[in-house]
């Protein structure tokens, strides 16, 4: 019988009071301490409403985070930051990695981003970028594509072990995106497939890949040979018709609601696709998500949207 769970796959909003923080310590009008004060609150509060509403893998809302790339692009040796850059086909933009030398991993990355000590044991989610996404929306100088792949997924894996070493994760999830974007050629995506499983390697936690902002249909089959424990669905992107065709012999996120989209979708609607996709595939879990993240949406929309998937988890336990 399969299982199912609301969770979420992405960055936050940020509220109206955590980006005129976020201004205020830019112009030198508040202290450090004064911006985490107002970060570490606010991530509580996305904390608790995921607890309060029993996801099984809560996220601490990525608010310290510029962009997906960020945190790598700042910490990682060998690379620099450029100019901005569009993401994808959204109104966001996120600054240009520029891969300048060999990128090695010589001091932790996510230490300052990351809250796992208000999400209890064994329920954080952490969230990167896949290598092959980081790579391809880099630039990269006098450097080979296949090398510069290898180093970040080497160096990826490093923190993830490191952290683990630390604290207990529930789930690790890499954003795939530019696998999706557009169809890549064969040796492409088995680079990429091969990167995430060097990312994933020796990691005790759940696994997930999540394929925003395209036709997931464009990575396969390949994606399916990756070893990771839940693949995850932009459905909004994805027919379901076509997806309904694979057999896939692991955990399936479904993201029927809309991150880039203000309205509040119908229950039953949802429950009805995630239950069609169930005429031809009986995975063991199926977890509720959002097409991508909720950065898109005004604070309180994503807000809604997170009691949204919970909704929709008890209607299908209901039916069943």
């Amino acid at each position: 019988m399969t299982s199912f769970h609301p969770l979420l796959v992405g960055i936050h909003p940020r509220s109206e009071k955590l980006i005129k923080t976020f201004r205020a310590y830019s112009r030198k009008k508040i202290s450090l301490d004064e911006l985490n004060g107002t970060l570490q609150k606010e991530s509580r509060e996305i904390i608790k409403l995921q607890l309060d509403l029993n996801y099984r893998y809560v996220i601490d809302g990525m608010l310290r985070w510029h962009d997906l790339l960020r945190p790598l692009a700042e910490k990682l040796d060998g690379v620099e930051i450029d100019g901005l850059s569009r993401w994808f086909d959204n109104n966001l933009f996120y600054k240009k990695p520029v891969i300048m030398d060999e990128v090695k991993r010589t001091d932790e990355i996510l230490k300052e981003y990351i809250y796992p000590s208000d999400v209890p044991d064994g329920r954080f989610k952490l969230i990167l970028p896949d290598p092959f996404t980081f790579t391809s929306l880099s630039e990269l100088r006098r450097r080979r594509f296949d090398d510069v792949l290898f180093e970040v997924s080497k160096a990826m894996n490093e923190e993830i072990k490191e952290i683990e070493m630390k604290i207990k994760l529930g789930q690790v999830q890499l954003s795939a995106p530019s696998l999706v974007w557009r169809k890549l050629d064969e040796d492409s995506l088995e680079m990429a497939t091969d990167a995430i499983d060097e990312c994933f390697k020796g990691v005790s936690a759940e696994t997930m890949i999540h394929l925003p902002f395209g036709d997931a249909l464009n990575s396969f089959p390949q994606i399916l040979d990756t070893r990771v424990n839940v693949i995850g669905f932009d459905m909004t992107s994805t027919k379901l018709r076509e997806l309904r065709e694979y057999r896939i012999d692991r955990g399936v996120g479904l993201g029927f609601v809309d991150g880039r989209n203000s309205l509040i979708e119908d229950v039953n609607f949802v429950r009805r696709k995630i239950e069609a996709y169930l005429e031809s595939n009986e995975p063991k879990v199926i977890y509720i998500t959002p097409s991508c993240d909720l950065e898109h949406l005004p604070r309180n929309v994503a807000d809604e949207k997170v009691k949204l998937l919970k909704r929709i988890v008890d209607e299908l336990e209901e039916a069943e």
